[in-house]
């Protein structure tokens, strides 16, 4: 798992990442053993409910805020057994000033 802490390195992962907004099919009721390695340190489960769920990019992919303040971008691999792997991580406040700068630049 990479730790980003560049602003332009983040901006190029959220915009070549096709993020979706949550809809009704999203679900992350998986098994308590599908967990991953956050940022902030600590290990979370994909169903932990602390954690909020901000987006969601194919194939299987969340982009949860854990209670921590840290951004993560978890992608969940497997049919029959299911693991869990956290692409990146970021502080949630870079991650909120990125997003507020790209929609008031108009790139988002």
């Amino acid at each position: 798992m990479e730790v980003i802490k560049d602003e332009g390195l983040l901006v190029a992962e959220l915009i070549t990442t096709n993020f979706q907004e949550r809809n009704r099919f999203t679900s992350t009721n998986y098994s308590s053993h599908v967990a991953f390695d956050c940022g902030c340190g600590e290990r979370h489960t994909v169903n932990d409910p602390t954690l909020e769920l901000i987006l969601t990019a194919l194939p299987v992919k969340f982009l949860f805020e854990c209670r921590n303040k840290y951004i993560a971008f978890v992608h969940v691999k497997g049919l029959f057994k299911q693991k869990a792997n956290c692409l990146w991580s970021c502080k949630a406040k870079l991650y909120h000033k990125v997003i507020k700068d790209l929609k008031e630049n108009k790139n988002l």
